[in-house]
């Protein structure tokens, strides 16, 4: 029996994603007449963040308890060496157990990995649904290994490489992924809103981009399945476990358009209520085109932008160009589809100008409403063009050993930061380069989340109005932190932020003031409990008097280029805090409006611990214009009218 093994990986993640490429690699070799079980060690040990010695073994013991000769491992560069250390604590234990690794990983670091790790057997690089049977034939008939394309291996103590296996041209071909291998689906979703499956709609990226490994592992060849062997894909994980959501992976789906409209015709042609989410560019695509994925199912879409500076789109090889993008994704986020946009910084060419406009691009899309807007720092990826150009340059970080979203979470043990620091061409995602401003990133990786997604409006006026840039205010809030290594709380970045704003001139300061009264209102708003058990009590609400009126705030509007500052006039403002199902993926929002004296007066009270009720009926009784009982309730009910009329209270 061969054991397919998926290490550990991410240890923070909420659900774990079925191993895909085990089960498709599993196919291949039950199709060649072999046995195969699966482990996911992924999925067993979600939400571990430390394995020491005991554990190690623990994990070993599970492996060689299973009757399989050949251990084959896949492995990530952020799991790399929790996968040597357990293939090493294997070895330890059974000498005589097979170990091979593959993917993208195992793939460009395959002649350093044998050499310096004995306990790996064997490297199969490129796709391997052909290659491995082969080479368990080749073991199995003791036949000479030179023949097997695509194999990295040892032969009289010298690391061996064979030529590299052709692509597969028509992925049709593969086998349906072996999907039984899958013990307990149930056991990778933690709710029911997670169920979703992933379904490999084709392989390779025909661009070249400078940080990316992918074009290279599949010869930036770009292929997909035919629409009809996705479809039946999904159908058959739909009889299987009543799934119909998938993650179509491929790096570029929409790349051929002709491909995509048939894929969504023969889709909207079955009847199926499937939906799904893929990965796109910005460019070569349309909102016309978007429209016909939406009708046919797809609802979230992820683009890497990776910068918001156009020199720097050049550099990389990406070539985006930037306003087309911007605008095509407030075109899809105002259609309804849930869009993630992710970005890099950590470029060797990257100036500080080009991380503020990096940072701008940021707050410009969650502005308009685009709530998943990643940043990620550089990881020097082997098999790129940037590793290429850049590897006698590399300087160990060691903050990336955590810190990195392209590296695993785990802590990492004293073996593997050894192993980080003798060999950095198999583990050089943990460096970094001269070229690079380290401190700056690892400072804007740590407050960009907290800082944009709380305080936008103010971040983007302090960089627009006042000339305070982005990388400036991360500094000085950074040298204010209470903690530097604790993940700031929003209260402690809205003082820092208040003391910023304090030391501008009046002109911006006092509009500034209003954006940052207004996002901490907010975040106290969305902290309180919505529920109320009296329909008569008001709804959560906060009131402020900023300098300057609503309209010339644009509260409720994109944020525009820049502001035209008038002079302000006293007027206060209610934020209601309202339950919005309605809205996808959102439980609440808040309503912003300009309040009445009474209604102010009212609220005022109400803020003090009094009801509603209580509050109009003691106005009532001081009204000097009810001049009876009937005047005194017909003011009541006139007060009644005008507060549901601006759905105030609860209905």
């Amino acid at each position: 029996m061969i054991q397919l093994i998926c290490p550990p990986y991410n240890a923070t993640v909420d659900t774990v994603d079925p191993p895909l490429n085990l089960l498709v690699l599993g196919a291949a070799l039950i199709d060649a007449g072999y046995a195969v079980c699966l482990t996911d060690l992924a999925l067993r040990y979600s939400g571990t963040s430390h394995f020491d010695e005991a554990a190690l073994h623990d994990i070993a013991q599970l492996i060689i308890h299973k009757p399989s000769r050949v251990l084959g491992f896949t492995a990530m560069c952020g799991n790399y060496s929790i996968a040597l250390r357990i293939a090493e604590e294997c070895k330890r234990l059974d000498p005589d157990r097979i170990i091979i690794f593959g993917g993208p990983h195992a793939s460009f670091v395959a002649e350093e990995t044998l050499t310096w790790f004995p306990s790996i057997d064997y490297i199969v690089i490129g796709e391997g649904e052909l290659t491995l049977p082969e080479l368990i034939t080749a073991l199995e008939s003791g036949q000479p290994l030179h023949g097997v394309d695509g194999l990295c291996y040892r032969a009289e103590g010298t690391v061996h490489t064979n030529p590299p296996r052709a692509i597969l041209r028509n992925l049709d071909d593969t086998p349906f992924p072996a999907f039984h291998l899958i013990e307990d689906l149930t056991a990778y979703f933690t709710t029911a809103e997670t169920r979703f499956f992933p379904i490999e709609a084709g392989r390779g990226c025909p661009f070249h981009c400078s940080f990316c490994s992918t074009s290279t592992f599949f010869s930036r060849k770009y292929r997909t399945k035919s629409p009809a062997r996705i479809i039946a894909e999904m159908r058959y994980i739909r009889e299987q476990w009543g799934i119909t959501h998938f993650s179509l992976t491929h790096d570029n789906f929409t790349v051929n358009q002709k491909f995509v409209r048939q894929f969504c015709q023969e889709l909207l042609d079955c009847s199926e209520s499937f939906t799904w989410s893929c990965s796109s560019r910005t460019d070569h695509v349309n909102q016309e085109l978007f429209e016909v994925m939406m009708q046919a199912g797809c609802n979230g879409v992820f683009f890497g932008i990776e910068s918001g500076s156009q020199s720097i789109q050049q550099t990389i090889g990406k070539k985006l160009n930037l306003n087309q993008a911007y605008e095509l994704l407030r075109e899809l986020h105002q259609s309804g589809l849930s869009c993630t946009v992710s970005f890099i910084t950590g470029f060797p060419e990257e100036t500080e100008e080009d991380l503020n406009q990096t940072l701008d691009m940021i707050i410009r899309l969650l502005s308009i409403g685009i709530a998943d807007v990643q940043l990620h720092q550089l990881s020097l990826f082997p098999g790129t063009q940037l590793y290429e150009a850049e590897k006698d340059r590399l300087i160990l970080d060691d903050q990336l050993w955590g810190g990195n979203d392209m590296n695993s979470d785990f802590q990492i043990s004293a073996i593997e930061k050894k192993w980080i620091a003798s060999y950095p061409q198999i583990f050089s995602n943990y460096y970094t380069l001269h070229a690079v401003d380290t401190p700056a990133l690892h400072r804007i990786r740590k407050l960009y989340y907290p800082l944009a997604h709380s305080f936008f409006r103010t971040l983007y006026y302090l960089n627009h109005l006042a000339g305070v840039s982005y990388t400036r205010t991360i500094e000085f809030i950074s040298a204010r932190l209470v903690m530097p290594d604790a993940m700031p709380q929003e209260a402690e970045l809205a003082v820092m932020l208040d003391e910023l704003i304090q030391g501008l001139a009046p002109e911006a300061g006092l509009i500034l003031k209003d954006f940052l009264s207004y996002e901490q209102a907010v975040m106290e708003l969305m902290r309180q409990n919505t529920a109320t058990a009296d329909k008569a009590d008001m709804k959560p609400v906060r009131m402020m008097q900023p300098h300057y009126s609503i309209p010339e705030l644009k509260l409720h509007s994109p944020l525009p280029a820049d502001l035209q500052l008038v002079e302000g006039q006293e007027d206060w403002i209610v934020l209601v805090l309202e339950h919005a199902s309605a809205l996808e993926g959102h439980g609440r929002y808040v309503r912003i409006m300009s309040m009445d004296h009474l209604s102010i007066a009212i609220l005022q009270q109400m803020e003090s611990g009094y009801n509603f009720e209580t509050v109009v009926h003691h106005l009532s009784l001081e009204n000097p214009f009810a001049a009876s009982e009937k005047e005194r309730e017909e003011w009541i009910g006139r007060v009644y009218d005008h507060f549901y009329r601006h759905q105030l209270l609860i209905s």
